[in-house]
């Protein structure tokens, strides 16, 4: 391990689990339900939701590095890539003290693409957004402490009804507000890729985005709160929440349906080809179900 690299003690399924478990927490006994798609509904649930827009999230685990200012970059012709991203971060003066990054996924043995251009299929869909997601921290102990620290300061369940009925001053921005959900970064991919040979860099306030191939994607925060907010908002104000037999059309396309039910649900299906998504790349898809009645009536207030 190299003097410039900080090491950290998380893990993929660590994070994925916390904020799987996390959006079930938050979305207990409301009209707007964030599903992990390995959650089970109950039967009252199933009749309850009849639409909704799917979240495909690809979670990953922060590294860090010391800027170049602490630890000179090495001049040796095969250094690094790493020494790069530290160089660029300062050259364009972007928050580095500490650099957070990760790195993308290697295709693996039976893969048919990357698993970045995998998730950019689903970005920037009008059924559908796709995003990386890693935690701000790089010690389990500081990362653990955002989680409990949420439970304990939320006075108000951001998807509670009553909060619900005041969404545009309540809901939607509770789910911006919440310190657990801060404590992420969020980076939807822009471009596809022929090689894993890339990363993202970011700073650890999730300001500052770097992606080498070097680009400054973004200075602003783009942090799971943010956008999660931004996404939700234009959800039910652009009215983007499909029906779900229209959702499962959608999504499923072009995957191979061989062992679907003819009698299944349009949720079931949806479960079938997001549990193949999960089996070959990792990618985690999150269902924000609705009732479409309940919606409507609220959006009018």
């Amino acid at each position: 391990m190299s003097k410039y690299e900080i090491k950290g003690n998380l893990s993929e399924r660590q994070i994925e689990s916390d904020v799987s478990r996390f959006f079930g927490w938050i979305s207990k006994h409301s009209p707007y339900r964030l599903l992990a798609i390995d959650e089970q509904l109950t039967g009252a649930d199933k009749k309850f939701y009849d639409s909704g827009f799917a979240f495909l999230m690809q979670f990953k685990v922060s590294k860090g590095l010391e800027p170049v200012s602490k630890v000179t970059p090495s001049t040796r012709k095969n250094r690094s890539a790493l020494e790069s991203v530290r160089e660029f971060r300062q050259k364009h003066g972007l928050e580095d003290d500490p650099t957070l990054y990760f790195g993308l996924r290697a295709m693996s043995k039976n893969a048919s693409d990357y698993q970045h251009n995998i998730l950019m299929e689903y970005a920037n869909q009008q059924y559908s957004q796709a995003f990386y997601v890693a935690p701000l921290h790089l010690d389990k102990d500081d990362y653990d402490n955002s989680l409990f620290d949420s439970a304990n300061r939320l006075l108000t369940h951001p998807y509670d009804y009553r909060s619900y009925k005041l969404f545009r001053g309540g809901w939607v921005s509770h789910v911006g507000n919440v310190p657990f959900l801060n404590e992420h970064v969020s980076i939807v991919p822009h471009e596809r890729v022929t090689t894993h040979k890339h990363y993202y860099s970011f700073s650890a306030t999730g300001c500052d985005i770097g992606w080498h191939s070097p680009e400054v994607i973004s200075e602003k925060p783009n942090r799971l709160s943010d956008v999660l907010r931004k996404e939700i908002d234009i959800c039910i104000n652009e009215n983007r929440l499909l029906n779900l037999r229209e959702l499962a059309e959608k999504l499923v396309k072009g995957y191979d349906q061989s062992d679907w039910q003819k009698n299944d649900e349009p949720l079931e299906r949806i479960q079938t080809w997001a549990r193949k998504i999960h089996e070959q790349h990792r990618i985690k898809v999150f269902l924000l179900l609705v009732n479409r009645d309940v919606s409507e009536h609220f959006r009018e207030l």
